[in-house]
This record gives structure tokens, C-alpha cells and sequence, in this order.
């Protein structure tokens, strides 16, 4: 997984957008469960100075001769 995060302004307003991208969801459940600390009660250090407001997942299939390879949906 390649995790990135991005600081943006806009007025009085700012934060953090952070993006992942991976192989699989098997990395995002396991990020997702530690951050909150689900696994060893543990949260991430980021929440000491931040807090989350939303989230949004989306999902990019592979390309095929030049086309979605969407297989793995069953499509």
C-alpha cells in the first residue's frame, strides 16, 4: 500500500486529505482497523491532532487491451 497525505487551505478552513492506493482491500480492513486502535486498543498518533470528518472509498479496476478487466466483479 502507498499511503500519501496532502495539506490544503481554503480561507480560515484547512487539513489533511490523505490517499492510499493498493493491490487489494486486505491492506485498507487491516489500516482501517489499527488506526482506531479495533486491534490493541492503541489509536494512530495522528488522531492527538486531528480529526476525521469523512471518508470515501473508491475502486479502480485493472486495464485489459486497453479496456476495464472487470472479471474480478463478476461482470
Amino acid at each position: 500500500m502507498l499511503r500519501r497525505s496532502m495539506p490544503w487551505a481554503e480561507g480560515h478552513a484547512g487539513g489533511l486529505v490523505f490517499t492510499a492506493f493498493g493491490h487489494s482491500f486486505a491492506a485498507f480492513e487491516a489500516l482501517l482497523g489499527r488506526l482506531p486502535g479495533a486491534e490493541d486498543s492503541l489509536t494512530d498518533a495522528l488522531f492527538i491532532f486531528t480529526k476525521p470528518e469523512t471518508g470515501a472509498c473508491f475502486w479502480c479496476p485493472p486495464v485489459a487491451d486497453e479496456r476495464p478487466d472487470l472479471h474480478i466483479a463478476g461482470l
